[in-house]
């Protein structure tokens, strides 16, 4: 899972990395809104994002961010514990803020917990989202029809992009307890994603892809794999 560190000082994006990489977490440093905006092309699942910068501040670039994508959650780090800076924080669409100096496992911990509240409701991949809490998909907010089973697959390539799965991976996941006897089933709801994806105008053939012989694999990018 990949988080996008932006801070101006190259010895706060170093702790910052420690920390994060400690837990098992990818990162990826900006020192300026525009190295920020230029990374979110590589979809990072959460923003770390000091508020006192030069040129853009914080604040101004958790805005832009959230334009760009409503749903990437942003977590403030300020050095200013004053009401002000906090409700300016949370008005321009952040998710959390933590005050420096800060414990890391408590930071650690704050970061978690932005990423199960924001997994609770959509599973998103750029303006492609899956909402949980009413089980549609969406793409640009134009919702597209899918049977319960194909929806629970795209979910799962949503959720794990680059992850391999075989026919019986996906059958197993999504069919655990039907009476349906051929997971070759599997391969009639691969058609249906494809399909409704591909006439909503998602450039589906860029990210589902399909590896002979061995399965079905959402690519983060367009490489093929």
């Amino acid at each position: 899972m990949k988080i996008l560190i932006v801070d101006d000082e190259m010895k706060m994006r170093r702790l910052l990395r420690l920390f994060l990489e400690s837990d098992g977490y990818t990162c990826l440093e900006a020192s300026d809104a525009a190295e920020a905006l230029e990374l979110i092309a590589d979809r990072p699942e959460l923003v770390l994002l000091d508020i006192m910068m030069p040129d853009v501040d914080g604040i101004t670039l958790c805005r832009q961010l959230k334009k760009r994508d409503a749903e990437l959650p942003v977590v403030l780090l300020t050095a200013r514990s004053d009401s002000e800076t906090t409700i300016r924080g949370l008005d321009a669409g952040a998710d959390d803020y933590v005050t420096k100096p800060f414990d890391g496992n408590v930071l650690l911990a704050r970061i978690r917990a932005v990423l199960r509240r924001s997994r609770v409701t959509n599973v998103s991949y750029g303006p492609l989202r899956y909402d949980e809490s009413s089980g549609r998909v969406l793409y640009e907010e134009q919702e597209i029809v899918l049977t319960p089973k194909a929806t629970a697959i795209l979910k799962l390539f949503l959720e794990h992009p680059n992850r391999l799965y075989n026919r019986m991976d996906l059958y197993d996941l999504v069919w655990p307890y039907s009476s349906e006897s051929d997971p070759r089933t599997v391969d009639a709801h691969i058609r249906m994603i494809r399909d409704k994806l591909g006439e909503a105008g998602f450039p589906i053939d860029d990210y589902l892809k399909t590896v002979w012989g061995r399965g079905y694999r959402w690519v983060e990018g367009r490489d093929v794999p």
